[in-house]
């Protein structure tokens, strides 16, 4: 069962007054979570074979194993501003140099694609990816990512 706060009918300083049908449900929810819960393990059990499936395509197309769970140092990496491709190589724990050895790509092109002053093509950031373990859509940023914050 999903739940959403319900509309008030009146809010003051001192207080909100609900629809009686609005209060059972707030109160049923908070009785027995049970509904609630497992609709969000169903969601999450959901969400993981969609990866289980996402990661077996890329590993067949690609012939090795790829991450395709984002660890929480690339999400607040790029929270932070920082460009997918070195949020990974830090969270890999790699130079631009060891990176460099990995993929053929030169350290000067991963230096200025780390910070922005190049995107690299769709073969340069394939070997990135390839490289690092990851999805090319890992490295990819939208239009809005890396603007100043």
């Amino acid at each position: 069962m999903s739940f959403a706060l319900p509309k008030p009918k009146a809010v003051t300083e001192d207080e909100v007054v609900l629809s009686r049908a609005d209060w059972d449900a707030i109160v049923k929810v908070l009785r027995d979570p049970a509904d609630e819960d497992e609709d969000d393990l169903a969601a999450v059990m959901a969400a993981r074979a969609d990866n289980a499936r996402f990661a077996a395509r890329i590993a067949g197309e690609r012939s090795t194993v790829v991450d395709v769970e984002i660890p929480i140092e690339i999400v607040r990496a790029k929270l932070d501003g920082v460009h997918p491709l070195k949020a990974w190589r830090d969270y890999r724990g790699w130079t631009q140099v060891y990176l460099n050895f990995k993929s053929g790509v030169g350290r000067d092109l991963i230096a200025q694609i780390e910070t922005r002053r190049k995107t690299g093509s769709v073969e340069t950031l394939d070997r990135l990816a390839r490289a690092l373990g990851v999805p090319i859509e890992a490295l990819i940023e939208d239009g809005r990512q890396g603007e100043a914050r």
